[in-house]
């Protein structure tokens, strides 16, 4: 069975609690109706001495258990927190020490906005990157300098240490932490649910993800940004290697051993990323969507939405336009 731990600390945004476990249960559900031998997951909220405890907005959350009674566990979950963080690791020192514990037992750690605090106070971030929220860059660089602070991602990862910048970014990496938990299927069923609430920029979330830009290839780096820039017009990979003096050969070796990727399927998923965009917030046709995200044959484009998305254009416009979420429980 696996397990996961949501920190409830004082002074938490309520969503950073909230929505994790929202959309960890409904994948769980899908996954149990999908499969009724499934094992549940076990999702439990967990505070320092396991009394209920106030966030912010005077909300009262009632934890699980105790922190300390939690040995072992898959997944933990750190909470945002509205103002400087400092005084509550200060006042908290085990939970810094358990968070260290768990890393070492395996768990993947995911903390969000200046929750990332309490990741960088174990010393697990030194000489790794991170991000937090931008209000506390300044702050964040002066107290954790060993830290490689990205003000320019939303989302870090390395050593199953996970960063997100803003609480929007947790609804990606939950959808990543699902497709690991159960499967793609599952995973995607989630992002139609919950993503396309989410309102930013595909580009932005994308170039933050780990497997696309945790690395330290500049020259891949700024390959990826010159596609980022010119997706919507058609170009040769050619073009591309030849921007950074580089041989085809070299530049598809060099982008899949940086990113996880070929250059194409980064290309293909910035289009079809921008394309979900265009679907939900505009009214152009198909056919036009097709041409601004540079496929200028719009049953290739349709085609390859579908193997992505598992929906057509016109399904996905549909649902996500609808919003609806029909979930229940069995």
């Amino acid at each position: 069975m696996r397990h996961v731990t949501v920190l409830a600390i004082p002074r938490a945004l309520g969503t950073s609690i909230t929505l994790p476990v929202e959309m960890l249960n409904a994948a769980d559900t899908i996954m149990r109706m999908q499969s009724p031998i499934h094992t549940k997951l076990e999702i439990e909220i967990a505070s320092i001495d396991g009394n209920p405890i106030e966030i912010t907005g005077g909300i009262e959350i009632r934890p699980h258990k105790k922190l300390d009674a939690i040995q072992k566990t898959d997944l933990v979950m750190i909470p945002a927190l509205w103002g400087n963080p400092k005084p509550v690791i200060r006042r908290y020192p085990f939970i810094i020490e358990w968070i260290k514990a768990q890393h070492e037992n395996g768990a993947l750690i995911c903390a969000t906005g200046t929750g990332c605090c309490f990741l960088a106070e174990t010393g697990l971030l030194d000489n790794k990157p991170a991000t937090t929220h931008w209000y506390y860059f300044k702050q964040f660089k002066k107290n954790y300098p060993k830290v490689k602070l990205e003000t320019k991602r939303f989302i870090t990862s390395t050593d199953n240490l996970f960063c997100a910048g803003r609480i929007n970014s947790i609804t990606n990496l939950m959808i990543h932490f699902i497709e690991q938990f159960y499967c793609q299927d599952v995973a995607r069923q989630i992002e139609r649910h919950f993503a396309h609430e989410i309102k930013q920029s595909y580009e932005s979330i994308f170039y933050s993800f780990d497997e696309q830009s945790v690395h330290h290839d500049e020259a891949i780096i700024q390959a990826q940004q010159w596609m980022l820039r010119n997706y919507p017009n058609e170009f040769k990979l050619q073009t591309v290697a030849d921007q950074f003096d580089m041989s085809l050969r070299t530049f598809n070796r060099r982008f899949k051993l940086a990113t996880g990727n070929t250059p194409i399927a980064y290309l293909q998923k910035i289009r079809i990323g921008t394309a979900k965009d265009l679907l939900r917030e505009s009214n152009l046709d198909i056919a036009e969507i097709s041409v601004k995200v540079g496929f200028n044959d719009p049953g290739y484009f349709a085609s390859l939405f579908k193997q992505r998305v598992s929906l057509s254009p016109r399904e996905y416009r549909k649902l996500v336009r609808a919003k609806l979420f029909s979930v229940t429980r069995p």
